[in-house]
């Protein structure tokens, strides 16, 4: 059984405008360091760590296909001499 989650509609416009920012700015890295123990629930700082972390997961993501892709592009051919 699925449980209905409901959010406050302030809480997602502050996410997603530190979202936003954190797109804006090209965030590799949190603006503060240890924010979590500094603003452990501010909506906006929770926006960007999910900006952060997404963009962290994508370029994972696309290194691993590059990978994947070069070694199936080298199999069966030999060195070509």
């Amino acid at each position: 059984m699925e449980e209905d989650i409901k959010v406050d509609e302030a809480f997602k416009k502050s996410f997603n405008l530190g979202c936003r920012v954190a797109a804006e700015l090209n965030l590799k890295v949190p603006l503060l360091h240890n924010q979590e123990k500094i603003i452990p629930e501010n909506p906006m700082h929770l926006g960007m760590q999910q900006f952060i972390e997404e963009t962290k997961l994508s370029k994972t993501n696309r290194q691993q296909n590059s990978v994947e892709k070069n070694e199936k592009g080298r199999k069966g051919k030999g060195l070509g001499l």
